[in-house]
């Protein structure tokens, strides 16, 4: 009997001692201090964003004739004006022909680049460009209206048809052919057979030549005779511009046909031109 009150108490000792044990564990184990959250770095100033330059200002906002121009023989990139010389090694406009087949030679004729004007200072032009609105438009075409002629002729007083004359006007005179003539020491004995001689090629449609007949001397003219000076249309239709719209370069019909009936194709101005001569020089019957 004694034994199993001795076993009693002693289980319930045992089970004091974990009690006091379990208890001492929960209360003084300290917890783990949470360690402090890093202070965040301050972020970097945003740089000052650098002035922007001034826009340049807009001189055209809308070029009103792009289109024409556009559409235009001036722009036509497959004409032959504009590639003669792509093949050539190197490929490149000479300046004496840039000035009318590249915008840059056009440029540095009429002293838009700064050069001396009525001359080419660069020997070459790249290939590629063609007559475009810069070469008319520029400060130094602004006050153009004087044009030599190749016979040394210079013409004062036009007004923007300058712009037209200075490619439109042939290449070659009497002046030339004189020239030529001399050289090989021909004198008064032109019907001889001489090998310097060539033929010398007026290029092209000498529009402004024609136009302005002997007060050029555009074609060849015999000393002694007379040739006919510049036609003078009625007013405002005796000039390049006059007739030829500015930048799709098509002739002003309707305008023509205020005055001249039954005019509605460019064939039919063959109707209405007045007969210079009447003679069949090549005979071949087309007066």
């Amino acid at each position: 009997m004694r034994m199993k009150y001795l076993m009693i108490g002693m289980i319930v000792i045992l089970l004091m001692a974990l009690l006091v044990a379990c208890s001492s564990t929960d209360t003084e184990t300290p917890c783990p201090t949470a360690a402090p959250c890093p202070e965040c770095p301050e972020c970097a100033a945003c740089p000052e964003c650098a002035e922007c330059e001034a826009c340049p200002e807009v001189l055209v906002a809308d070029a009103p004739f792009a289109q024409a121009w556009f559409e235009s023989p001036h722009n036509d990139t497959t004409a032959e004006a504009f590639n003669h010389w792509n093949e050539d090694n190197p490929a490149a406009v000479p300046g004496s022909c840039a000035h009318c087949h590249t915008t840059s030679g056009y440029q540095d004729y009429v002293g838009a680049d700064g050069s001396e004007m009525y001359q080419v200072d660069s020997e070459s032009f790249e290939v590629g460009e063609t007559v475009e609105c810069a070469a008319c438009h520029n400060e130094a075409t602004l006050t153009l209206d004087s044009v030599p002629f190749p016979s040394g002729v210079v013409i004062s007083d036009l007004g923007a048809e300058s712009r037209c004359m200075v490619c439109h006007q042939g290449r070659a005179s009497s002046l030339q052919v004189n020239e030529l003539i001399d050289a090989n020491e021909l004198g008064e004995d032109l019907d001889t057979v001489n090998e310097g001689l060539r033929f010398i090629n007026i290029h092209y449609y000498a529009a402004a030549a024609t136009l302005y007949g002997t007060a050029v001397d555009g074609g060849y003219e015999y000393a002694g005779l007379s040739y006919d000076f510049k036609n003078d249309h009625v007013e405002g239709y005796d000039t390049c511009i006059g007739c030829h719209d500015a930048h799709s370069l098509e002739l002003k019909l309707d305008e023509c046909s205020a005055c001249h009936q039954n005019l509605n194709t460019v064939e039919d101005i063959g109707d209405i031109r007045m007969a210079g001569s009447l003679v069949d020089y090549d005979g071949e019957g087309d007066l």
